[in-house]
């Protein structure tokens, strides 16, 4: 399915648990997009995305978008995650994920992902510090 989307491109290493489930994908241009197929690692006895993946998805997805938006990145500690369940994605499905930065400041920033098929499916809302935060 990612064929059909050329605007992402593999998500190399987003963090040691996605790259064990694999098959990630961020927007070649765009740190606020990310996507990826559900597929077997990614589901659960039924064959629908998992609420788990979707909060660790959520997690590192926001996390890299805040990063970025500094020079250098700014590494984060999530302090609070939050995952309202909203649809079902099945097997085979393209997930699209697009995240909005809603606070940026020197001890705490946040964010939400909203992920998508034809649906919305999952809404995740993060809160991080610094993981220095003397830095």
């Amino acid at each position: 399915m990612a064929d059909e989307h050329p605007q992402f491109v593999p998500w190399h290493r987003p963090s040691p648990l996605l790259t064990a489930i694999g098959g990630f994908f961020r927007h070649g241009t765009d740190p606020l997009k990310a996507g990826f197929t559900v597929d077997g690692p990614k589901t659960n006895a039924r064959g629908f995305l998992h609420g788990g993946v979707i909060a660790a998805i959520g997690d590192v997805a926001i996390g890299h978008a805040l990063a970025v938006r500094t020079d250098p990145p700014t590494g984060y500690v999530t302090v609070n995650l939050s995952c309202d369940l909203l649809g079902t994605a099945r097997e085979g499905e393209w997930v699209d994920i697009a995240v909005t930065p809603t606070r940026a400041g020197r001890r705490l920033a946040a964010g939400t992902a909203t992920f998508t098929t034809s649906r919305v499916v999952a809404s995740v809302t993060a809160l991080f510090m610094p993981s220095d935060p003397a830095g």
